[in-house]
């Protein structure tokens, strides 16, 4: 099944595509010789799975975007006291080439412009046997996924043209930033600026942000939470230079561009964004990258106003009919045809908010799904709190299922999707509790493989309960039987109430409904044929549930003290009655259970 997500960013991905300025002109002749019209996207969600649209495996040079991990290399070597004695974290408010730093100390204002960028860089410690260039790459291969290389050719053309960062290395020499000689600095940083990426790769590594230093695809931990935090902090208010007020304000997360083309920004707790797109803008960003970057999080609610909440949305269950089914009771018929195929009804539960992620995880989880499936139940009764964003999720998911013939239900019994839906038009059935959206999960999967034996009829002159007992025994039941007729609404009996006798549905349909503090569920559904009363048969003989008429009703109601006399007078009919409602009893609690053996 095609994931919504993945036709979302497939159409912001053809969006992109019509799209023109920028320029790739560049003292590298490598990156002026790329091809202006690739361009590719790229998500990883903090669960490790990647979505990727157009370009995003085609390998560019990752520039700038590398001084976000060799920043968070060098805190997680040296510290943050010895860090911020050597660079700051304010934004500068100037191009990432200009020589910003504190007056009287020499200190860069941040480690993400390039005088900034060479002091960090400087920072790493190397390890027994191996550069700091090796340990470079290795750290960010670990933040990929995968092992990264260096572009030679970028790297020889950044090494040609570097006479102005030359400049600034020695800048941070003669303050004392960097100490001892200041070439390895300087050499250090032109290599990894030239490390070889793709879009694919850069949304793992923006994901490995997200998720506070694990990579989510492998589970491998490659940063300290609190260097994560600070690496986070400064690329939101200096990750894209002078342009990083504008970008808060429209975008709102932390970010890095490179004037290879790239663009990262992270949603932390939920995901990591890449895209990937040659020509830039007057700040070194890809004109198409920041178009992508506003929209997705524009459209997905991603600004980090927005998401202030944690990501807290899980699935909390995940089973099929055949395992969790309704408590509607169902003829013999139906429930053979359901325990054939109530493996193709999907019930998901949903716990916690359901933001962006949630809803995402969601659709993901539906997509997996077999091909024979015919409707999906998604119970939201647990959900603390459901972003629009995460409507409109589920509108393209609906959408999605509909092209493949598969219907959807939602349990929203706080009526919270109503007002939400306003602007979103749902092709899907809204149900007010659980047992509801499992009854008509049950009769899609009744009327697509059952026949008519499967559903009640709409009379019925011999009630389940009594109609396996032997005729002699059946008729002399059936003199006792006093008529009632309720209308639609009418409460029959209130929760508490003592057991009076067990009533016989003859037309009709009732709801049982959980006591009021539980917002008055309904807990079973009951149609001609069958009967109720007898749990009313417990150790206080009290009602356990309230019930009522849904439609005009008719009923026949076997006394309390009509089974009292029967007990008394006819105890072979009495013992015909008490196994008649023993082998209905099983039969409910076999229906309840089914699946769970």
């Amino acid at each position: 099944m095609y994931a919504p997500i993945q036709r979302y960013l497939d159409t912001v991905h053809e969006s992109l595509l019509d799209i023109r300025g920028g320029s790739t002109k560049s003292p590298n002749a490598v990156l002026a010789s790329q091809d202006p019209n690739l361009c590719g996207l790229a998500m990883t969600t903090s669960d490790g799975f990647t979505y990727t649209a157009g370009d995003a495996e085609v390998p560019f040079a990752i520039q700038s975007i590398s001084k976000v991990f060799c920043y968070a290399i060098a805190l997680q070597d040296r510290g943050f006291a010895y860090m911020d004695s050597k660079i700051d974290v304010e934004p500068s408010g100037s191009s990432f080439a200009d020589l910003s730093s504190e007056s009287g100390s020499g200190r860069p204002k941040n480690a993400l412009i390039n005088i900034g960028a060479i002091a960090a860089t400087g920072q790493i410690l190397p390890e027994r046997g191996r550069t700091v260039f090796d340990k470079i790459l290795t750290v960010m291969s670990a933040c990929a996924g995968r092992e990264l290389e260096m572009d030679e050719d970028v790297h020889s053309q950044d090494s040609q043209g570097s006479a102005h960062n030359r400049g600034l290395t020695w800048f941070l020499s003669s303050w004392g930033i960097l100490e001892g000689d200041p070439n390895p600095a300087h050499d250090d940083y032109t290599k990894q600026c030239a490390i070889a990426v793709t879009a694919k790769d850069l949304s793992v590594m923006a994901a490995t942000l997200a998720n506070l230093g694990v990579n989510p695809v492998t589970q491998e931990r490659v940063f300290d939470t609190r260097v994560v935090e600070r690496v986070l902090s400064v690329m939101l208010t200096c990750g894209m230079y002078d342009d990083s007020g504008d970008w808060v304000a429209s975008v709102g997360l932390p970010a890095k561009s490179g004037v290879g083309g790239g663009i990262i920004s992270v949603l932390p707790g939920q995901l990591g964004l890449a895209s990937f797109s040659p020509p830039l803008d007057e700040h070194g960003s890809s004109v198409r990258g920041l178009a992508a970057h506003r929209q997705i999080s524009s459209d997905l609610e991603l600004h980090f106003v927005r998401t202030s909440k944690a990501g807290l949305s899980t699935i909390r269950s995940n089973e099929t009919i055949d395992k969790t089914p309704s408590t509607t009771r169902r003829p013999e018929a139906a429930e053979k045809v359901l325990a054939e195929h109530g493996h193709q009804a999907h019930v998901v539960e949903v716990m916690g908010d359901l933001l962006f992620s949630g809803a995402e995880v969601l659709s993901r989880e539906a997509a997996k799904f077999g091909d024979d499936t015919e409707c999906i139940v998604l119970d939201l009764s647990r959900a603390d709190d459901i972003a629009e964003v995460s409507v409109r999720q589920l509108s393209r998911m609906a959408r999605a299922l509909d092209e493949v013939g598969v219907a959807l239900g939602l349990v929203d019994p706080d009526n919270r999707l109503s007002e939400l839906m306003v602007p979103v038009e749902m092709d899907v059935e809204i149900f007010g509790s659980r047992n509801e959206a499992l009854t008509w999960a049950e009769n899609r999967i009744l009327e697509e493989y059952g026949d008519a034996d499967c559903f009640p009829d709409e009379e019925a002159d011999r009630p389940t309960l009594i109609g396996s007992i032997d005729p002699e025994f059946r008729e002399k039941i059936a003199e006792h039987l006093v008529d009632e007729e309720y209308a639609a609404g009418d409460v029959i009996r209130r929760i508490g109430q003592k057991f009076d006798g067990i009533r016989f549905i003859t037309s009709g349909t009732v709801h049982t409904l959980s006591p009021a503090d539980r917002g008055r569920e309904v807990v079973s559904i009951l149609t001609a044929g069958m009967s109720f009363g007898e749990l009313s048969l417990n150790d206080h003989f009290k009602q356990p549930f309230t019930v009522k008429a849904v439609t005009d009703t008719e009923i026949k109601l076997l006394p309390k003290d009509a089974i009292e006399k029967m007990m008394e007078t006819d105890p072979i009919t009495a013992s015909h009655l008490w196994r008649a409602i023993a082998v209905e009893g099983y039969a409910r609690l076999g229906q309840v259970l089914r699946g769970h053996s």
